[in-house]
């Protein structure tokens, strides 16, 4: 019996209209380096599937995840450096990042999907107590209200106010704590394998893997490639929620 829901935001309630592939080739464009989307968005990937195995070995090993709004800056930093050194372009990093966290990190950028409000009322009529679990900065619940999310929700957790982000237990704890259910009466969604599947199971909780293709944070790839993954633990829209409640 599922009596509580906690559930990611950017990839699985809302997206951004303009990606993050978009906004750094337009800059890479921008400086005089013509780069397509998919190119960016190749070049990450490549080296976050590179680093996979070794990041869960990290987690099950007892690593721990600060967070807070310097650091979710920071990790888009290093991205940012990394994408615009690796397509040539060679200077002007720095203010690069900052445009592309003004154009991304823009509460006009971000829209939900059409099922979100329905589903996330349908939820709550049936009793169960719905909110957020994600890592962001600690401007996130002016998003949520801007969305129109913040009225079908009973709490939300912000890595960025929490201290700690996913997969760390403790921020799964604190999610519990808001919600008043045990872990195994909770689910948790969310679009990465490892801050959302790794982590809710770790914790104790069920959890689904949400893959939304084209609006996916990678479009090209499915996050659930290579991990042997159950069919029963991968949704593409919220709906589908629903029915895996029964």
């Amino acid at each position: 019996m599922i009596r509580a829901i906690s559930l990611d935001v950017g990839w699985t309630l809302a997206y951004p209209r303009a990606s993050m592939w978009d906004i750094f080739a337009d800059l890479c464009t921008q400086a005089g380096i013509p780069t397509a989307p998919e190119s960016c968005e190749q070049l990450v990937r490549s080296l976050w599937s590179a680093g996979a195995e070794h990041a869960e070995q990290r987690f099950h090993a007892g690593a721990t995840y600060s967070d807070s709004d310097e650091e979710f800056a920071g990790m888009f930093g290093q991205v940012g450096g990394l994408v615009f050194a690796q397509m040539g372009v060679t200077e002007g990093h720095a203010e690069l990042v900052q445009r592309f966290l003004q154009r991304f990190w823009n509460e006009d950028n971000w829209a939900i999907f059409p099922e979100v409000l329905e589903t996330l009322a349908a939820l709550r009529a049936r009793g169960v107590r719905v909110g957020v679990l994600s890592n962001a900065p600690s401007n996130l619940p002016s998003f949520l209200d801007r969305l129109g999310i913040t009225p079908y929700l009973d709490f939300a957790v912000v890595s960025a106010i929490e201290g700690v982000k996913k997969p760390d237990r403790r921020i799964f704890e604190a999610t519990l704590s808001r919600a008043g259910a045990a872990p195994h009466e909770t689910l948790h969604v969310g679009d990465m394998y490892l801050e959302d599947i790794v982590g809710g199971r770790a914790a104790g909780m069920n959890a689904l893997l949400m893959e939304r293709g084209k609006r996916a944070l990678f479009p090209n790839f499915r996050e659930s490639a290579g991990h042997g993954l159950d069919r029963s633990a991968l949704v593409s829209g919220l709906a589908e929620v629903l029915e895996h409640l029964g």
